[in-house]
C-alpha cells in the first residue's frame, strides 16, 4: 500500500501526496512508527474517521457541544514513497519534505489558498512537541473541506527518521477555542527529542 502518491515537479502536485489514503492502518500502530505519544484529549469525544481527500487522519475528537473537532494526522517516514519525475534533479529525501509539505497542505485547507503561518524556534520546537521542526497555521477553511466549521488551526511536527505529524483543530471561533487549543496542541508529540533538524536551517544535530 502506498500512502504518499508520486511526486512530481509542480507544487500541485504534491495534494494527492499529503492526501494519501490511509487503511488498515490502527492509530496505535502509527504512534509507535512514529515515535510519537498521545494524549487523549479530556471532555471530548472520539469520532469515527471520515474519508478526507486533503487530510485524511487517523484519529478525531468533538467537544460535547460540537464547537470544536480535532483531527489527528501521522506520516512515519519509513512509509513514504516518492516517484520523482524530473530527470534533471534527484529525488528529494522523505527527511527534507515537511515544510514544503506543510505549506501545500495548509494552504489547500484555506479558503482562497491564503494563510497565517509561522516555524517555531528550535527550542520551542523541542519544548512543546519535543521536535525537531514545528510549525502552526491559522486560517479561514475552504468550504470544500468542511460545509461544519468555518476556521483552522494547522500544527505540523516532524522528526528525521521518524514521522510528520499534524494536528488540526476546527471550529467556527478560533478566538473563543483559544484557552482550550491550547491545552491541547501538545497532546500529540514525540516521545523524545533527538536532533535539530539542518534543513530546517534552524540548528545542528545533536
Amino acid at each position: 500500500m502506498t500512502w504518499f502518491r508520486p511526486l512530481a515537479v509542480l507544487l500541485i502536485v504534491l495534494l494527492p501526496a499529503i492526501a494519501g489514503a490511509i487503511e488498515d492502518i490502527d492509530f496505535q500502530q502509527l504512534l509507535e512508527e512514529g515515535g510519537l505519544e498521545f494524549l487523549p484529549p479530556q471532555d471530548m469525544r472520539a469520532m469515527k474517521v471520515e474519508p478526507a481527500y486533503v487530510m485524511p487522519y487517523e484519529a478525531r475528537y468533538v467537544s460535547k457541544g460540537g464547537d470544536l473537532e480535532v483531527r489527528y494526522a501521522i506520516r512515519p517516514l519509513r512509509r513514504i514513497e516518492i516517484d520523482y519525475q524530473d530527470p534533471h534533479n534527484a529525488a528529494p529525501a522523505p527527511n527534507d519534505l515537511f515544510n514544503m509539505l506543510f505549506r501545500t497542505l495548509s494552504e489547500t485547507l484555506a479558503r482562497d489558498h491564503q494563510v497565517m503561518s509561522r516555524i517555531y524556534p528550535a527550542n520551542k520546537a523541542r519544548e512543546e512537541y519535543r521536535a525537531g521542526w514545528a510549525a502552526v497555521a491559522v486560517f479561514d477553511l475552504s468550504p470544500d473541506v468542511s460545509q461544519e466549521y468555518r476556521e483552522a488551526m494547522l500544527i505540523a511536527i516532524h522528526q528525521n527518521d521518524k514521522a510528520d505529524a499534524y494536528t488540526l483543530f476546527l471550529t467556527n471561533d478560533l478566538a473563543a477555542q483559544k484557552t482550550i487549543i491550547k491545552k491541547l496542541r501538545g497532546n500529540l508529540r514525540f516521545r523524545v527529542f533527538e536532533k535539530v533538524n539542518t534543513a530546517s536551517g534552524v540548528g545542528t544535530p545533536r
